[in-house]
């Protein structure tokens, strides 16, 4: 089987990426970043991703850190699958790349319980990109921001 053509299509996401700015709902992380790297010959794309939160009157500091692995079903199809060390698992089943090629948009699948997700990035020129994460409470028919963040690539030889 040949790897489907959609990984080269998100090529724009490999490397290893320090934010600038990381701020939603949990606060502004004091330091962020994520490693994407190709996996099996081309074959899954696994993003390696971390935060820190200072504490706050209500908690204490912590640290978040997230593994997104995206791959094809037999079909050729993308799908994802997203855990971190708080006990989240997030099954993506829409994954759409921008006809130009600048960006991703991955979507939980609507039929598991509780909010869904959605997670986009969008590259912004050479070494730069944006990410939005979003939720859509039960109920609701839109999507709304929880974190969002940029990002500067440091180290592209990591791709």
């Amino acid at each position: 089987m040949t790897p489907p053509d959609w990984p080269g299509r998100l090529a724009f996401l490999l490397g290893k990426w320090v934010d600038e700015e990381r701020l939603g709902e949990p606060g502004t992380a004091t330091a962020s970043g994520e490693t994407w790297r190709s996996e099996l010959d081309g074959r899954l794309l696994v993003r390696n991703g971390w935060c820190e939160f200072p504490a706050t009157a209500t908690r204490p500091a912590f640290r978040h850190e997230d593994l997104l692995i995206v791959f094809a079903d037999d079909e050729g199809k993308a799908h994802g699958i997203f855990w971190d060390n708080e006990g989240h698992t997030i099954s993506y089943r829409d994954i759409r790349v921008a006809p130009e090629g600048d960006g991703v948009r991955l979507s939980s699948d609507p039929s598991t319980p509780g909010p869904r997700q959605q997670l986009e990035y969008r590259f912004e020129g050479p070494g730069r990109l944006t990410a939005v994460f979003s939720l859509q409470l039960p109920g609701k028919t839109t999507f709304s921001p929880y974190l969002r963040w940029r990002s500067a690539r440091t180290d592209p030889s990591a791709r």
